[in-house]
């Protein structure tokens, strides 16, 4: 499987991108976020999905493992494939996407290209309990210490491990405990903090 691709650009369309890596030219379908960071002639590195079926091998480019990940965790969803979850995150950055699915923010999903009600609704059911999950993976994965081990302090490190400030981590925290939910552990206690921040 191919993880990374560090190539000179040699073609650029909206939605795919050309990188020469030692003379063999690889396709790589991206975002036009990603597409518009390139420019013809230049050394360019990208984060890869290899999505392999029985009639195709292709790859999908990411300007980080964040954005890779989160593009993963939307392929889960039943109905999802590699071309609408790339839509998805052309339309929404990373960190908008988890706030937004773990808000539980069907309005904004549905306004999305290619998301209509039932797929909304699939996200939110199917990823709500994961997006939680997944933030304090990233805040174990990057190693940010949580000093007093609590689900509060596991929350806000998760919350900075996904790209917020820690004030707005600690507000969100905050407003969590003032609204007198009880949540059971760092990952809902993260998806609930995400309605707030």
């Amino acid at each position: 499987m191919i993880s990374s691709l560090n190539g000179i650009v040699s073609d650029i369309s909206a939605n795919a991108v050309t990188l020469d890596v030692g003379g063999v030219g690889y396709l790589v379908n991206c975002s036009p976020q990603v597409a518009s960071k390139c420019l013809i002639g230049e050394t360019m590195k990208m984060v890869v999905h290899t999505d392999v079926r029985e009639d195709a091998i292709t790859l999908y480019g990411f300007l980080d493992k964040m954005e890779r990940q989160v593009f993963l965790l939307l392929k889960t969803v039943k109905g999802i494939g590699s071309r609408t979850a790339l839509e998805v995150i052309s339309q929404m950055s990373p960190i908008d996407l988890l706030r937004t699915i773990g808000s539980g923010d069907l309005i904004r999903l549905q306004s999305l290209k290619g998301v209509g009600k039932k797929t909304a609704e699939r996200i939110v059911v199917e990823l709500k309990e994961a997006v939680g999950e997944f933030a304090v993976g990233q805040s174990i994965s990057k190693r940010i210490e949580i000093s007093s081990g609590s689900s509060q302090q596991d929350t806000v490190a998760a919350l900075v491990a996904l790209g917020f400030s820690e004030s707005a981590a600690k507000g969100a925290v905050d407003k969590v405990i003032k609204s007198g939910s009880a949540p059971s552990g760092s990952g809902e206690f993260v998806k609930l903090a995400l309605a707030f921040i």
